[in-house]
């Protein structure tokens, strides 16, 4: 069994891919499915190759923040199904602020306010 450099959390974030496109720069909705300090595994309309460099707007669903990360495509593989295409992309990280966003997102180091159990008295309906 593969062992896994980072850990890898499941989480659907909403993404942005910018990439050159034939008739100059484009872009494109697609979603994070996991994600790790080292990549995530996009889920996108459209194919890119592998070695294909991205940028990445990622809306980070647990701490509210959306980074900005060059991704570099890994792996590919088409969903017929569902006309999804799944991608591996491994970050090259460039900007500490993004890295420590990730940080915080996958290894939930900001405390949380803890949130007060409801009570419920079971005897009385």
């Amino acid at each position: 069994m593969q062992r896994r450099k980072d850990r890898r959390i499941k989480q659907w974030n909403k993404t942005l891919i910018r990439f050159a496109g034939a008739s100059g720069p484009a872009e494109l909705e697609a979603y994070t499915s996991d994600i790790s300090l080292g990549g995530a595994r996009l889920h996108s309309p459209e194919p890119f190759e592998v070695g294909t460099l991205l940028q990445l707007r990622i809306e980070l669903v647990r701490t509210r923040e959306t980074i900005a990360i060059e991704g570099l495509v890994k792996w590919a593989v088409r969903h017929e199904g569902d006309a999804i295409h799944e991608l591996g992309v491994e970050f090259q990280h460039s900007a500490s602020n993004a890295f420590m966003s990730l940080m915080k997102n996958i290894h939930d180091i900001e405390p949380r306010p803890k949130i007060q159990r409801p009570t419920v008295d079971l005897g009385k309906v």
